[in-house]
C-alpha cells in the first residue's frame, strides 16, 4: 500500500479488504514497513553520529587556531657565513636561532650543554623543549623571559612557550 500522491488510486478510500486480500498479505506489508524503519533508523543514527563528530572537530581547530601560534626560523647561525660564528667558552662554535611570529618571539643559542635562550618582548612564562614522542624539558622564564634548558635530545625538536598572552610554538628543527 502506498501514501505517496502517486497512489494510483487517486486518494480514493480504501477499505482495508481491498488492500489486503488476507492476512499474509497484511503480514508481509508490515514486514517491508518494518525494515524501512530499520534501515531509516540507522542512516539517522549514522548521520547523527557524523554531524557531531564533526562539529566537534570544527570547534577543535576554532580553538587551536586562537590558542597557538607558530613562530617561524627567521635566522639560523649554522646557514650564515662559518666567518660570523660565534664561539662558547670551549671554543666550538654554538649555533643561534631567532624565531618569529606576530608580534612575538623567541631567540635561543644552542650548544653542548644545553638550549638557552629568552623570549620576545621579554615576559615571564614557561618553555618546553619536544619531541615527537612528548616532552623532554620544561622550565619556567624569570621576568625578563630567560630561560636555560640543560638537555639536548637527538631528532626534531620543537620549542613550546607559554605565557599569560597564549602558546606558541616554533616550527621542527633537526637536532
Amino acid at each position: 500500500m502506498s501514501w505517496h500522491s502517486d497512489d494510483p488510486t487517486g486518494g480514493a478510500a480504501l477499505r482495508w479488504e481491498d488492500v489486503w486480500a488476507d492476512d499474509d498479505a497484511l503480514a508481509a506489508e508490515l514486514v517491508d514497513a518494518l525494515a524501512d524503519a530499520d534501515l531509516y533508523e540507522r542512516v539517522s543514527s549514522s548521520a547523527h553520529r557524523a554531524f557531531t563528530a564533526h562539529r566537534g572537530m570544527l570547534a577543535a581547530r576554532d580553538d587551536l587556531a586562537v590558542d597557538l601560534m607558530l613562530l617561524e626560523l627567521v635566522h639560523d647561525s649554522h646557514l650564515a657565513e662559518a666567518s660570523t660564528a660565534v664561539r662558547d667558552r670551549s671554543g666550538q662554535p654554538s649555533r643561534t636561532l631567532v624565531f618569529e611570529g606576530e608580534g612575538v618571539g623567541v631567540e635561543v643559542e644552542i650548544d653542548d650543554d644545553g638550549v638557552e635562550g629568552q623570549l620576545i618582548p621579554a615576559r615571564p612564562g614557561q618553555v618546553t623543549l619536544r619531541t615527537p614522542d612528548g616532552d623532554v624539558a620544561s622550565v619556567e622564564t624569570d621576568d625578563v623571559g630567560y630561560f636555560r634548558l640543560d638537555t639536548r635530545p637527538e631528532g626534531p625538536v620543537r620549542l613550546v612557550c607559554t605565557g599569560a598572552s597564549g602558546t606558541c610554538v616554533t616550527t621542527w628543527l633537526p637536532w
